[in-house]
């Protein structure tokens, strides 16, 4: 089993980040009122990475960070516990999308999953 703290880079257009943080937001909201305090924990610190790393974001400083375009590729460093995550909330949120009717969204969302998944497996990481 590999080391659930070493970090891993999963190159990404941005449009595509942009679906793991609301699903991350979304998670962290729902977690923190009614699951898990440290799924929601896990998440959130999944956003601060997003944050970090492509908005340039640095806390207290104001008018810090700004997303790039939607096509421009981003290359997110997680943990492999937060890449994990991610591909747990990303088909949790896609079921959601199904039950509710946004069938494209919850394509997109499990497109992105298997994207993940294909990159974790060649790293050697089952993510199923």
């Amino acid at each position: 089993m590999p080391d659930m703290s070493v970090g891993l880079i999963i190159a990404m257009p941005f449009r595509q980040w942009g679906l793991i943080d609301g699903c991350m937001d979304n998670d962290a909201s729902i977690e923190t009122v009614n699951g898990s305090r440290q799924r929601a924990d896990l998440a959130r610190s999944i956003r601060r990475a997003g944050w970090d790393q492509i908005a340039h974001w640095t806390p207290g400083v104001p008018g810090s960070g700004s997303w790039p375009p939607s096509d421009e590729v981003v290359k997110p460093k997680l943990t492999i516990a937060q890449w994990l995550l991610t591909v747990d909330v990303l088909e949790r949120w896609a079921a959601f999308g199904d039950q509710v009717g946004h069938h494209d969204a919850a394509a997109q969302d499990r497109e992105l999953r298997g994207l993940i998944i294909s990159r974790l497996q060649a790293h050697g990481v089952q993510a199923l």
